[in-house]
């Protein structure tokens, strides 16, 4: 996720990364190392089919503090954002450099993506 003002300077990019986590010393279905390290006490971080994922960020629009009549007073610089969020999906396991399929991006695939405007009045 990008966020940037009118004029293409960026004030925000964070990005997150969906996918299910195999155990490592666990064997499921016997208590091998104990109980902290078995397959059920994993969480899923998979991107899920036919269900809504809400993810939260919080982004500060540019500011600056200056003093106006003797008081602190907070300037804010931008008042609008473009905010464009992408959705991609990686291939896991093995080196994609010879398939020809899958040469887009370096073997990345874009599902979605999104450019919206955030003011503050």
């Amino acid at each position: 996720m990008t966020a940037k003002t009118k004029d293409g300077k960026e004030i925000f990019n964070d990005s997150k990364i969906y996918m299910p986590q195999s155990p490592a010393f666990g064997r499921g279905d016997k208590m091998v190392y104990g109980p902290f390290r078995k397959s059920g006490m994993l969480r899923d971080t998979s991107l899920q089919p036919g269900k809504t994922k809400t993810e939260n960020f919080d982004i500060k629009f540019p500011y600056e503090d200056v003093e106006k009549d003797g008081k602190k007073v907070r300037d804010i610089k931008a008042k609008e954002m473009e905010v464009t969020v992408k959705l991609w999906y990686l291939p896991a396991g093995g080196d994609h450099r010879d398939d020809k399929a899958v040469e887009v991006n370096k073997g990345k695939y874009l599902f979605f993506e999104t450019t919206k405007t955030v003011t503050i009045k």
